[in-house]
């Protein structure tokens, strides 16, 4: 597995995107993952199972990979969540 580095222009982005779309789990594309952020983190956490990260400066993340999509959005919407897929532009 490609380890992803989590940087704090993602974090900005994700914050950017979270303030429009404050009542969803906002999955930001980062390479060939989607990653989420501090309480979106801890839902997809919770519905997932997925590993739970903290990195310092940052706070909690959580990921999984691009190809997993389909599973993930079907766990997230049927746990009553709504969710706000971001991808990458360049």
């Amino acid at each position: 597995m490609k380890k992803i580095i989590i940087n704090t222009t993602h974090f900005k982005t994700f914050q950017s995107i979270k303030q429009k779309y404050p009542d969803a789990v906002v999955l930001l594309r980062i390479a060939d993952d989607y990653t989420t952020f501090n309480n979106d983190a801890g839902i997809l956490h919770r519905v997932t199972g997925n590993r739970l990260q903290t990195i310092p400066g940052i706070g909690n993340t959580c990921n999984f990979p691009f190809a997993e999509l389909d599973s993930i959005l079907n766990k997230l919407v049927k746990a009553g969540n709504k969710v706000a897929l971001c991808d990458q532009l360049e």
